[in-house]
């Protein structure tokens, strides 16, 4: 364990993010499982910035070696591995629901395969807003899992900040009373009132930025509320503290994920302990239910920078959890204006 250890500190000296020899541990697992550095990223479940400097050290102690775009144990490392008994990655997720739970069942069908369509027509995802979206599958699942949860049928919702489209699904199921979007791009605002005065679907759509407080209308108007915020310990404050602050009172819910591309266990437990703070209760955690397209911008956020070798992610590798959250008795929101850069820590990789 001494060269996990070992590795550990130096990488945690680095790059200022927390880290273990359980940390080293996955990374080699992953790296048993894959030659590709962003899925060692998703395979580890450790930050971006960490992983890339735990390969860096582990090829200076000859364990690995990067050949083109590759990343492979040497004889040296593959030894460490067997005698410390460290295996390569298994994953036993579910193939139906990948690991979410819920499926899009014929309730949803019909709804989905508009969605599919719509869409299509999506303005890409900009650098600017650091955006990224969820594959439409991903969409509809959270559709179905709020629905799962009571969160819908009857209600009002409100989304701050819609990368995802998550308005048009919600509206195109049909079960919401009312759905409300807050979104700083005009360009996704003018696609959702397009759309919604296509099909007739009522979203109260408007262009917003959510640094500035949320306007009056719309605090402790709301049952539900879905974001996706940045993922400082600030950020998720501000933006989740927002979302609170749209709901009507005790025991109605939020949803937004968090991902471990980005944040340490030890971001993960300060974040909880500022979701308890406000009030809130979090009633579900499923890993890696959110599964994000890669954007075309990769060559300009800083993990490009950090990656010990260029290659173009490929496949799907940035995930986050979902979280759900519901609120109790003196439960508090946040609506004050969001002052400096709340947005990067030691930890980010996508901005």
């Amino acid at each position: 364990m001494e060269i996990l250890e070992q590795i550990a500190s130096e990488a945690e000296k680095r790059t200022q993010v927390p880290a273990y020899p359980r940390s080293v541990e996955k990374v080699i697992s992953a790296i048993m499982t894959s030659n590709n550095f962003w899925k060692i990223v998703d395979l580890s479940d450790e930050p971006l910035p960490l992983v890339a400097e735990i390969l860096k050290l582990l090829k200076e102690h000859d364990l690995v070696i990067f050949e083109g775009n590759q990343i492979l144990l040497t004889e040296a490392g593959a030894e460490l591995a067997r005698r410390l008994g460290i295996e390569p990655f298994v994953s036993h997720k579910c193939p139906t629901c990948k690991g979410r739970g819920v499926i899009i069942d014929d309730s949803l069908r019909e709804a989905y395969e508009k969605f599919l369509k719509i869409q299509e027509n999506r303005p890409p995802a900009i650098h600017q807003f650091d955006q990224g979206y969820v594959t439409p599958e991903n969409t509809f699942a959270r559709v179905a899992l709020a629905d799962d949860r009571g969160d819908l049928r009857g209600k009002k919702v409100v989304v701050l900040g819609d990368d995802d489209l998550m308005s048009i699904a919600l509206a195109l199921s049909g079960l919401p009373k009312k759905v409300t979007i807050l979104e700083i791009d005009e360009r996704l605002v003018n696609f959702i009132k397009e759309v919604s005065d296509k099909y007739n679907l009522n979203i109260d759509a408007r262009v917003h930025d959510l640094r500035q407080p949320l306007p009056e209308d719309v605090l402790g108007a709301y049952d539900t509320f879905f974001t996706d915020p940045p993922e400082t310990v600030e950020a998720i404050k501000a933006f989740v503290g927002r979302g609170v602050a749209t709901l009507k009172g005790p025991r109605c819910a939020g949803y937004f994920g968090v991902t471990r591309r980005e944040s340490s266990a030890d971001k993960w437990r300060r974040i909880q302990r500022v979701l308890i703070d406000m009030g809130l209760v979090i009633t579900d955690l499923i890993h890696n239910f959110n599964e994000y397209v890669n954007w075309d911008y990769y060559e300009e956020m800083r993990g490009w920078q950090l990656t010990p070798v260029k290659e173009p992610p490929k496949d799907i590798w940035y995930r986050s959890t979902q979280f759900r959250v519901e609120t109790v008795r003196g439960f508090e929101g946040f609506n004050e204006p969001i002052v400096g850069d709340i947005y990067n820590d030691a930890e980010s990789s996508t901005t």
